[in-house]
């Protein structure tokens, strides 16, 4: 579990439309578009604003590490003091709605029937119960990959490039994690605790984004692992739910 925690970072682009015209028997058209580039003051702000702006997307995941490659799909919801999120990949699916956390998958439930847990951080639980919710935070983990975007504003270095595709930059930057996350600016993604517990100290990221200053694309690798995350759905309305009271156990 602890190989799928991947710091990723995401940023975006600005369009800039330009017409043209003529007289009355002239044809007339719009030139193409062409991407406005971000400064690393704005990046993530604009990015930000961008996601929040659309509500809701997805974010494709696939990691790999020693091994075959490993996907983590996210449904993400931008609403309230803490987004609503239902993620599932390698067996496993974690939701959060309203703030309260679910999961399931490997040894969080041994009851097929109900195969969910709750866990709620203010409730003493016992050491089972504990157990089953560092599983469940360490699968939530997996679903607030765009938390990173934050992280742009404390990269020592920050370039970009004409994408590949029309329309898109690709921005490339390394991020300092201890200041990054001291200044809680990648949010529960990456705190200073798991920063200093791990002995993270750089995060080098290559970000594409679109001319809406949406993110298409995030990769990295962070020491074995490469890890490779796909935005898609941006707007697409998407219900995210506690599960069946019935299936918690």
């Amino acid at each position: 579990m602890k190989k799928l925690l991947m710091p990723l970072i995401a940023a975006g682009a600005m369009l800039l439309a330009a017409g043209c015209g003529g007289s009355d028997d002239a044809s007339s058209g719009s030139s193409p578009t062409t991407p406005v580039t971000l400064t690393q003051a704005d990046f993530a702000p604009k990015v930000q604003e961008a996601l929040k702006a659309k509500g809701t997307f997805r974010v494709v995941t696939v990691t790999t590490d020693e091994g075959a490659p490993a996907t983590f799909t996210t449904d993400v919801k931008l609403s309230g003091a803490t987004a609503d999120v239902a993620g599932s990949g390698e067996g496993n699916s974690v939701v959060r709605v309203g703030g309260q956390l679910y999961g399931k998958g490997g040894a969080i439930s041994d009851d097929p029937k109900k195969p969910w847990a709750k866990y709620d951080p203010t409730v003493v639980q016992d050491p089972m119960a504990a157990l089953s919710g560092v599983m469940i935070r360490m699968l939530l983990v997996q679903t607030m990959t765009y938390e990173l975007i934050g992280g742009a504003s404390y990269a020592t270095n920050f370039t970009s490039a004409p994408g590949a595709t029309a329309g898109t930059t690709e921005y490339l930057m390394t991020i300092d994690l201890p200041k990054a996350s001291a200044a809680k600016a990648l949010g529960e993604y990456l705190t200073a605790e798991t920063v200093a517990q791990q002995k993270l100290t750089g995060l080098t990221a290559k970000v594409t984004i679109d001319k809406d200053n949406l993110p298409i694309r995030l990769d990295f690798e962070q020491g074995t692992a490469k890890v490779i995350a796909d935005f898609s759905n941006f707007g697409t309305p998407v219900t995210i739910a506690a599960p069946p009271a019935a299936e918690i156990a």
